[in-house]
């Protein structure tokens, strides 16, 4: 996996790493991984955010399952547009907590917009995992570039209200 960006020699901070380091002046902890897009790298980045978050108030278990659906739509999506070589690593997952908040953002090389939340009701064998999302964060949102989407989350830590302003600060549309 790959390690703390902070502690890449010459590494500038992604727009996400300024916008939520601007957003708070607590003790945050910001890392990325690149992941391939294959199934077996949804648990990877289970792994990955709930390593990012130990020691903090959030809920392990709803870190985890919110980070595995958004990679697996990613995954999915990244599979839709054809075949990956093996040392291509197409999607890339951001993890930035504190005290207050915890923000996941997933890219994918899939600009196509995301299907509506639980399209086709309650029947369906798949397709229900942004409705389980939706249920867990406090906002989620997409933003689209020419070739890539990130779709963001946000949650809140037990006991925690995020003020506007604090949604605003982490890129949140308000």
């Amino acid at each position: 996996m790959t390690p703390d960006p902070a502690a890449i020699a010459g590494r500038t901070e992604s727009p996400i790493e300024t916008r939520v380091r601007s957003a708070t002046t607590r003790t945050y902890r910001p890392s990325w991984v690149a992941l391939r897009a294959r199934p077996e790298y949804a648990a990877k980045a289970r792994e990955f955010a709930v390593a990012s978050v130990f020691g903090l108030s959030f809920d392990a278990y709803e870190v985890g399952l919110v980070t595995s659906e958004i990679v697996t739509n990613a995954i999915v999506a990244t599979a839709a547009l054809g075949g990956w070589p093996d040392d291509a690593w197409p999607l890339r997952l951001e993890v930035a907590a504190c005290d207050r908040w915890v923000r996941i953002a997933v890219t994918d090389p899939d600009h196509r917009p995301l299907p509506a939340s639980n399209a086709g009701g309650q029947l369906i064998e798949n397709g229900r995992g942004l409705s389980i999302v939706d249920q867990l964060v406090t906002v989620r949102w997409v933003t689209y570039a020419e070739r890539a989407k990130t779709v963001h989350v946000v949650l809140a830590a037990p006991g925690v209200t995020l003020t506007t302003v604090e949604l605003r600060e982490l890129g949140a549309p308000t």
